[in-house]
């Protein structure tokens, strides 16, 4: 065989190897997905970038979902977005309770109840929103902090300390033992032991002017018939503050209210009872509760029993109930979320039947990254499902939806955060400097929402009546 014919046979052989190397199949290693090593790629386009355009167009047609339902928007494709926005203003938005309750704020409290996952443990951007709607619109006070917390020394918005209590949770975690029917509204109750007792106090090492004291806190638990309990305000002398009668029910969620100028209040325990938390709060203005559980789907706010929760709207009617849940449920592995989107239906219209008078917001689950088989990190798999099928709950429940995976910079934004030193290193958290950033875009999302329905609100006052 001569040079040339050689020389030509080793050169096919390297151009089918390299090109069958820009062609593996991809390799795992129980939940690991190897790396793929592309050979071609400094003359072959990046892949994905194929379908960049088409995603950017679907994130485009998303957005305008956002606070709106789908009787007041039916955007299709080829359809003017401004149009359908238009229309879609002219019915009733699906925040106006709270937005006609924010309008007399400073003469009245107006009362929020954010539920969520890890994401929100702690208070991480509930108390950048919570700073930045009592600024605007007045208020002051923590709101609603469980009797006992495993994140207390992690909360930076009031310093708590309590001892003597035994948790029991919808979860299990840090739980001995739990009574389906017996759990408050946060999906937690606590049971006293001996010398029980908690104390909060006001503090200065953030938002000082909203969070260092409050005009009053508000105790919720159920009694038993031997249940006393007395209070020390700022330090001083204790005084009695609540003492059961033997005509007590002991299925009956109660509420004492201790007013003043408070900047710190320990409450002693003797006896029994179902206790389940306190809230710091003002006598107007916004009040803003952190309701979060850990390694949740979102499924246990549909446990609460229905007696239960309308005692809890009774004794702390909520003008504003968001629901925000992912982490838990998103997964690569996951080919659909009927199941997960009918159970949680079912939650929404439990509350949407018991708090008749509030509205409803649901926030999608935000961006989460990994590292993907080109070495880089990637929004993993299933987010973008999930996300879809939670804007399709809110649409399908008539509710608001805000879409905070977008919001935060869409595919691939967790990394930018951790970059910039606002979420951990997990590419799933963010901590409490991405909690601003995040506080911020949601509380713009509501203040153009609102400005949406005050210009509507004026428009139709300016129209002729016949």
């Amino acid at each position: 065989m001569n040079k040339g014919l050689r020389t030509f046979l080793l050169m096919t052989m390297v151009v089918a190897t390299l090109v069958g190397l820009h062609f593996p199949p991809t390799l795992s290693i129980g939940d690991y997905e190897l790396r793929v090593v592309d050979v071609l790629s400094d003359v072959t386009k990046p892949r994905g970038e194929e379908s960049a355009s088409a995603t950017a167009a679907s994130d485009l047609k998303s957005a305008y979902y956002q606070g709106l339902n789908t009787e007041q928007a039916a955007i299709t494709e080829g359809e003017n977005p401004t149009d359908s926005l238009t229309d879609s203003i002219q019915s009733r938005h699906p925040l106006s309770h709270f937005f006609s309750r924010l309008d007399s704020a400073r003469l009245r409290p107006v009362r929020i109840a954010y539920f969520g996952d890890s994401f929100i443990e702690g208070d991480i951007l509930t108390s950048a929103l919570r700073e930045l709607l009592q600024q605007e619109y007045g208020g002051r006070g923590v709101g609603w902090t469980d009797i006992q917390s495993s994140v207390a020394g992690f909360r930076t918005t009031v310093l708590e300390l309590s001892q003597g209590w035994d948790e029991h949770n919808v979860v299990g975690v840090n739980s001995s033992g739990f009574d389906m029917k017996a759990q408050g509204i946060s999906g937690r109750y606590y049971t006293p032991n001996a010398g029980a007792y908690i104390d909060l106090r006001g503090q200065k090492r953030v938002y000082p002017e909203h969070l260092d004291t409050v005009q009053r806190a508000t105790l919720y638990f159920t009694p038993e018939p031997n249940l006393r309990m007395s209070c020390s305000v700022n330090g001083e002398a204790y005084q009695p503050l609540y003492e059961a009668t033997d005509s007590i029910s002991q299925d009956t969620v109660e509420a004492v209210t201790v007013k003043g100028k408070i900047g710190r209040i320990r409450v002693t325990v003797e006896g029994g009872g179902r206790f389940y938390g306190m809230a710091l709060e003002s006598w107007r203005g916004i009040s803003l509760d952190c309701f979060s559980m850990r390694g949740s789907v979102g499924w246990h706010i549909g446990t609460v029993p229905e007696n239960v929760l309308r005692q809890f709207a009774r004794l702390r009617q909520y003008d504003l109930i968001i629901m925000h849940f992912g982490l838990n449920m998103a997964s690569p592995s996951v080919r659909t979320y009927v199941p997960y989107q009918t159970r949680f239906k079912q939650c929404i219209e439990l509350y949407k039947h018991v708090f008749t008078n509030t509205s409803f917001l649901l926030v999608s689950m935000n961006d989460r990254d990994v590292r993907g088989a080109d070495g880089q990190f990637h929004t993993m798999g299933g987010v973008l499902q999930l996300v879809e099928a939670q804007r399709q709950m809110a649409e399908d429940e008539s509710i608001a939806f805000w879409n905070l995976q977008e919001a935060m910079g869409g595919e691939g934004s967790m990394v930018r955060l951790q970059q910039e030193g606002k979420a951990n290193r997990d590419y799933t958290h963010i901590n409490f400097r991405g909690g601003e950033e995040l506080g911020q875009l949601f509380f713009n999302f509501l203040q153009e929402e609102k400005h949406k329905y005050d210009a509507q609100k004026t428009k139709t006052s300016e129209q002729p009546t016949n």
